[in-house]
Order: C-alpha cells, then structure tokens, then sequence
C-alpha cells in the first residue's frame, strides 16, 4: 500500500491512483486523506453520485480551499470522468500535501464498487 505513495514523478505533475487502489487505502489512511469532487453543480445533479468520505466543492473557492488543508496529507482529485485541464495546477498550492487524480474519474470509482 506505502509504494503507491512513494512513486517517484516530477514536482510538477500530480500522479494518478486507480479506483482500485483508492478503495484499498480508504480506511488505512482515512485520517491523513482528503478527497475533493470537483465537479460542477450540473455534473453532480446529472450523476448523482459520491465517493464516501469525499468533499463536494462546488460552492467552494478550491484554491483557497487548498490553503486550508491541514499539511503531510493526501490529496485526491476526482470528477465525473476526467478531471478539467484547470485543476492540474492545484498541487503547485500546497507545498506539504501529496496530489493525486483518480483516474477515470466517479464513473470509474462506482464501477469499481466498495
């Protein structure tokens, strides 16, 4: 589970956890991860889903957001699908915290199933 975690990648680059792996590191780390649904209000009323545990942010400035985040902790990103070309510059906001992108996105996470 820590070797998911400790992949190496640029500084500049967020690296992507699958639906799988998310799932299996949910309750272990469930203290020290954040997970934000970026979706829009029209996405989330057109598929009416959530990751449990996840904060819906879409009456939420995400860059100030980021700021706020607690330090040494991870981060998931996630949207219906894809997550918008807009948000991969959010890890460049939170120095201390750990960036990931679900890949596939929600649709990827309810097929997966808990």
């Amino acid at each position: 589970m820590w070797k998911l975690f400790q992949r190496n990648r640029p500084l500049r680059e967020m690296a992507e956890i699958s639906a799988a792996d998310l799932l299996v590191v949910q309750q272990p780390l469930c203290s020290n991860l954040i997970i934000l649904d970026l979706r829009g209000q029209n996405e989330v009323e057109h598929y009416p889903y959530i990751i449990p545990g996840a904060l819906l942010t879409t009456k939420v400035d995400v860059p100030a957001l980021i700021g706020w985040l607690p330090p040494r902790n991870w981060v998931v990103l996630y949207a219906t699908d894809n997550l918008p070309g807009s948000y991969f510059r959010l890890h460049r906001l939170g120095n201390d915290l750990n960036f990931y992108v679900l890949s596939g996105g929600l649709r990827a996470y309810v097929n997966q199933g808990p």
